[in-house]
């Protein structure tokens, strides 16, 4: 059994986001409606959120890698894990709205707003597929190895 998050878990989340985001897109665009605007701030978000998560998971690695000084605290570790799981996740469906929303903006292009939102928003799927990759790396980071763990003192008489 697989601890943490699979690349199976934002991809099924993602195909779902696509659907709903996609498919109640059109629907409100046939009633006449515009579809929202995005902007290029998502983006800039988006990335600084996974540079964060990357930043974190670096001091782990650091230390597993013998190159940091000194151990992180517990809680650090678990924070960075928890969050490069949630960027994964999140990642996944964000991909899949952002997606949704390129894909309808599809339907003509010759619109320069439609046009506008579809690079906006096919930019800020590509930033949260790259949100989740990073999630994914760092969790590998934070992954302790069978050979991570404590040994017994050479000494020990208690059976194994």
């Amino acid at each position: 059994m697989q601890d943490g998050v699979q690349v199976r878990h934002p991809v099924i989340a993602g195909v779902i986001a696509f659907v709903l985001s996609y498919g109640f897109l059109r629907f409100w665009s046939t009633q006449g409606n515009t579809i929202p605007q995005i902007s290029w701030f998502t983006v800039a978000v988006i990335a600084l959120m996974g540079g964060l998560v990357a930043a974190g998971g670096w001091q782990i690695r650091s230390y597993r890698r013998h190159t940091a000084r000194r151990m992180p605290a517990p809680q650090v570790a678990r924070r960075t894990l928890v969050a490069a799981q949630a960027s994964a996740l999140v990642g996944g469906v964000l991909a899949g709205w952002y997606a949704g929303h390129a894909a309808a903006a599809l339907h003509n292009l010759d619109s320069d707003r439609l046009r506008g939102i579809a690079i906006v928003a096919a930019a800020s799927a590509l930033a949260s597929v790259g949100l989740a990759i990073i999630g994914f790396v760092v969790q590998q980071w934070c992954r302790i190895d069978e050979d991570d763990d404590d040994k017994k003192p050479k000494g020990d008489a208690t059976p194994a």
